[in-house]
């Protein structure tokens, strides 16, 4: 996806990778809103991410919990930050390094 650049406020829920987090985070925690107060954090999260749309949904999971600039003082370790799952499922879904490495 396209990544978002440091725009405005209106301009920046107009980048594909932006409305995605947006979406999904809303999906998860129910209250998230892109605001002026997060929207650095929430681009920086989509640019740190590549504009990958699993990446990007993995992380809006954490927003049940973090706000978008916790998520992305814990960018140095993205697969540890994404990991998390069943104790169930297979250990290739487990999380997305051991996906990768399958």
């Amino acid at each position: 996806m396209p990544l978002p650049v440091d725009d405005p406020l209106e301009r920046l829920r107009e980048n594909e990778a932006v409305r995605l987090f947006v979406e999904r985070a809303v999906a998860a925690a129910g209250d998230f809103e892109l605001t002026d107060l997060n929207r650095a954090a929430v681009a920086d999260l989509c640019r740190r991410l590549d504009g990958l749309p699993l990446a990007i949904e993995l992380a809006t999971v954490r927003t049940r919990a973090l706000a978008p600039a916790q998520i992305l003082d814990r960018r140095h370790d993205r697969f540890a930050l994404l990991a998390g799952g069943t104790r169930a499922a297979l250990p290739r879904h487990e999380t997305l390094r051991t996906t990768l490495e399958w």
